[in-house]
């Protein structure tokens, strides 16, 4: 319980336990049925990560592994 209160009162988060890349969902339509798994590539898709604190999204930049500020 003093943990939620805690969270309601504080005004910042440092976003300091950030998850790993996600890639943004795509259309079934695009999706191969062959494949369970999507191949990562720097063209076309958009990646977040999640910080795990707040949940706040964020944008991830892989060409150059880090977050997009």
């Amino acid at each position: 319980m003093w943990d939620k209160i805690l969270q309601l009162l504080a005004v910042t988060c440092r976003h300091r336990h950030v998850s790993q890349p996600f890639s943004a969902a795509t259309p079934s339509s695009s999706r191969s049925t062959q494949n369970d798994f999507d191949a990562v590539s720097s063209g076309g898709s958009e990646h977040y990560v999640v910080c795990l604190d707040c949940g706040r999204h964020f944008p991830y930049d892989w060409a150059h592994m880090r977050v997009v500020k």
